[in-house]
């Protein structure tokens, strides 16, 4: 456990419908797989209570195999978006999903990016971004890059999710979303869809990412959480 876990373990619950409350539920996920562990049961449920949902991932993913050559990195782009739609075709087969191609670990957060993804998201929803503390550079400009479009549009609500911030001692203010039977096991198919970054498919490069088992279990049987700006 991990002092931010310690604390949300008596955090308050609340429902897929109480969060969003209505609006068009909108996920800025750093890399693909970010949307399936952060808010994965989240969008299942959400999108069969018939919230319209979008999926906008920032980056291409193409870092976490860097010196593999039978996996360069148009491959590898290509290969992780295509995990993306997978697994958001499990979660929310109706959703919106928009790769917007940044570099990975070059996630903006500038005006211009802002107003970019700004165009990009429907009146009054719901934009639910990686967490400030996060200890992944990309994930932290993806809530600047959030902070930054709340300032723009005052019609938008913001939330945070953590990620990799789960495993630290930062605290915050956070609730647990209590989610469907039907959507963790949902979520546990889609996180399979990310094959890349979940098991050994590419062996050829020894510093390239693959999740835990462990971190894969924890992502698979605790609450997603959300965190207020």
């Amino acid at each position: 456990m991990s002092g931010f876990l310690d604390h949300a373990a008596s955090a308050p619950s609340l429902t897929p419908a109480s969060l969003v409350q209505g609006r068009p539920l909108v996920i800025l996920a750093p890399h693909p797989d970010d949307e399936t562990l952060g808010c994965g049961a989240l969008l299942f449920d959400a999108a069969a209570q018939g919230t319209p949902c979008h999926v906008i991932c920032v980056t291409d993913g193409t870092r976490s195999h860097p010196v593999s050559r039978r996996w360069p990195a148009p491959v590898l782009a290509a290969t992780r978006a295509a995990e993306l739609r997978a697994a958001c075709a499990i979660l929310a087969p109706a959703t919106r999903v928009t790769c917007l191609g940044y570099p990975d670990c070059a996630a903006p957060d500038d005006a211009k990016a802002a107003e970019r993804v700004s165009a990009l998201i429907a009146p009054d929803a719901l934009v639910l971004a990686t967490w400030e503390h996060d200890p992944h550079v990309d994930h932290q400009q993806v809530a600047r890059l959030a902070m930054r479009l709340a300032t723009m549009r005052a019609d938008l609500a913001l939330a945070f999710y953590p990620v990799w911030g789960r495993f630290t001692d930062h605290a915050a203010e956070v609730r647990l979303i209590a989610a469907s039977d039907a959507a963790v096991a949902a979520k546990r198919r889609a996180l399979a869809c990310h094959r890349s970054q979940m098991t050994g498919l590419i062996d050829d490069d020894p510093t390239g990412f693959v999740m835990t088992d462990t971190h894969q279990a924890h992502f698979l049987t605790h609450p997603e959480i959300v965190i207020a700006p």
